[in-house]
């Protein structure tokens, strides 16, 4: 799978891009592990991503929240709609009778969702934070 961080993702402020590393990192391993997995099994990996993933969100908000972030609330929306689709897909995966969620498919709504949220969403706030943080009027 092609899921990847690149210096192109970096916000550029150091602990978020670790998270954002990490959340790369536990992404591919979830991706790559899915082929050939028991439905129980993909379950497991997503339950661990779903664990990082909910982690990063929540330092995330503290830090906008500490910033006076304006637009924290559309930001933590974002997360929100992460975690209801990644819980969704956990249910599809845990019926019993259903087809469960096909391997390839979850993969590329990861990789997706996670480009585009790191590439606008997360640059938008850090450029907010590094602004605030220099004590420049912030732009986002």
């Amino acid at each position: 799978m092609a899921i990847r961080w690149t210096k192109a993702l970096s916000v550029g402020l150091a602990d978020i891009d670790a998270q954002h590393k990490e959340l790369f990192r536990r992404a591919r391993a979830f991706a790559d592990g899915l082929q050939g997995r028991s439905r129980q099994e993909v379950g497991m990996l997503l339950s661990y991503l779903r664990a990082y993933a909910v982690t990063h969100f929540d330092e995330e908000e503290e830090a906008m929240r500490a910033a006076a972030y304006p637009e924290l609330r559309r930001h933590k929306a974002e997360h929100d709609r992460f975690m209801r689709d990644i819980l969704r897909m956990t249910r599809d995966q845990e019926k019993r009778r259903g087809p469960g969620v096909e391997p390839a498919t979850l993969a590329r709504w990861l990789e997706d969702w996670l480009v585009d949220h790191v590439s606008s969403v997360d640059t938008a706030m850090a450029r907010f934070l590094l602004a605030r943080a220099a004590g420049s009027p912030a732009r986002h």
